[in-house]
């Protein structure tokens, strides 16, 4: 490749693509939870897939440091597990965020279609797609830089509205009660149940690691914008559930479409729906940036090794994005978008990323076993608890996975096929293209580990018998 990606973005930048393509999932989606569980079942699932993504964060914030690659996920699941998994992973991080993407857009054109009747939301939606698209073309310092906006504004949104329902400042009808009426409608079945939309909470989180090849200090930004990202989800969720619970009954809040909007329109406060009017398209706006910028960089990826054509491999030499891969995001956005199941498409954009949640901490295991050195320079983000928590990472992938047999049966079977056949086409198109590299990583040469495909050749026993030592 002619050209490498800019090395700018700081850590504000990695936060605002975490949680700016996350936090549409606090303004909507969530509370199919409580149609499914209730409150309790909200709670629950709000805490389960929350400790999933802390671990996922963590693992993330550990391999996105080490390895410093835009690719992400692709590239962690390729040098530590091997070809075949890393193509399922870069695909299914592309399926997941162009997904969103165009959910998002037809978000905002609903809006403003429920606003101005004569205005088309397909028109609208291709019309947000074809602005972002054009700020990404234009290289992530610019489009992050939006995303940190959007997304601030947004998430303070969230807080105002939370601390005057709390203290009852501004807000008239908030009501503790909602908190407890229709706590378990549906027994410990629907609790379970519930845990299918747990992922709406924090879908997408991971991806802020997909930048580090463009952060200016990636053993910095990363860790630290992608943990922050998470605290910032957890917190928002948290003041999410309460608000929707104290302003909406259960029956009302489940079947939402834009609960915290509907909970502000409930309060009573112009001031409050304004603002949340504001929210709601911003961060709407936000996810879909950012998730044009992740799938993208998967895109890029996948290129890179020739799994799809190099020519989405080019680099602008100007503003230096993958330009090509950004623009090609246009006509597949599109398709989902107008394919009238958007439904559907969110559905199956959660399985995409349980596919990631289950092989992301299967590949830091695989790290830690095929480079075990704690040298800063190999490692300079380490997180706790390995590899214990990672296994429970994978553990409640597959659990939250299983709660698809609720209605979404024939839509996890449809995944899983499409992820197999996809697994040996990769693995049989690795075996006839010839991908040459330099050294992955800064420190191969220096403390004499091996490259990543000798490792996995040789079953990681390669990186324990290599030369160096932690304390040089």
């Amino acid at each position: 490749m002619a050209e490498d990606l800019e090395k700018k973005l700081r850590p504000y930048h990695v936060w605002a693509l975490g949680v700016g393509i996350v936090l549409v999932g606090e303004y909507m989606g969530w509370n199919f939870t409580v149609a499914k569980g209730g409150i309790i079942g909200a709670l629950f699932a709000m805490i389960v897939a929350g400790l999933m993504y802390i671990v996922v964060s963590i693992c993330a914030s550990e391999l996105g440091s080490s390895t410093k690659l835009a690719g992400g996920p692709y590239d962690w699941v390729r040098l530590f597990v091997g070809p075949g998994a890393a193509a399922i992973v870069g695909l299914a991080v592309y399926m997941e965020y162009i997904a969103l993407s165009a959910g998002d857009a037809i978000v905002v054109g609903q809006l403003a279609s429920a606003y101005f009747e004569w205005i088309d939301v397909n028109a609208v939606a291709m019309l947000i797609l074809a602005i972002l698209t054009l700020i990404n073309y234009r290289g992530a310092v610019t489009a992050l830089t939006l995303n940190f906006f959007l997304t601030f504004v947004a998430a303070i949104a969230i807080v105002l509205f939370f601390l005057s329902s709390a203290t009852g400042i501004g807000v008239a009808n908030f009501s503790f009660d909602g908190l407890f009426s229709g706590a378990m409608p549906y027994g410990l079945v629907g609790v379970f149940a519930a845990m299918q939309f747990g992922p709406w909470f924090y879908l997408g989180i991971e991806g802020a690691a997909m930048c580090a090849e463009e952060c200016k200090h990636p053993t910095r930004a990363v860790p630290l914008g992608q943990q922050a990202g998470m605290i910032t989800l957890a917190l928002m969720a948290g003041m999410t559930v309460f608000i929707c619970a104290g302003l909406m009954g259960f029956e009302e809040l489940g079947a939402s479409v834009y609960p915290l909007y509907e909970a502000a329109v409930n309060s009573g406060s112009g001031i409050f729906i304004a603002l949340l009017i504001i929210g709601t398209l911003f961060t709407c706006l936000a996810s879909s940036n950012g998730c044009i910028n992740d799938s993208s960089r998967s895109w890029l990826a996948l290129a890179r090794d020739g799994f799809i054509t190099d020519w989405f491999a080019d680099v602008h030499p100007k503003y230096k994005s993958p330009f090509k891969a950004v623009i090609f995001t246009i006509p597949v956005s599109a398709g989902f978008a107008f394919s009238g199941f958007l439904d559907q498409v969110i559905t199956f954009s959660i399985m995409s990323g349980l596919v990631c949640y289950v092989l992301i901490p299967f590949a830091l295991i695989r790290f830690r076993k095929m480079y075990p050195s704690s040298n800063s320079l190999i490692r300079p983000y380490i997180g706790p608890l390995q590899p214990w928590i990672s296994y429970l990472a994978i553990g409640i992938a597959i659990l939250i996975m299983s709660t698809f047999f609720w209605a979404y049966i024939y839509n996890l079977i449809f995944a899983l096929i499409f992820y197999i056949i996809a697994y040996f086409y990769f693995t049989w198109r690795y075996k006839k293209i010839k991908v040459q590299r330099n050294k992955e990583f800064s420190w191969q040469d220096r403390l004499g580990w091996p490259d990543p495909e000798v490792a996995l050749g040789q079953n990681g026993m390669a990186a324990q018998t290599g030369g160096g030592n932690d304390g040089e």
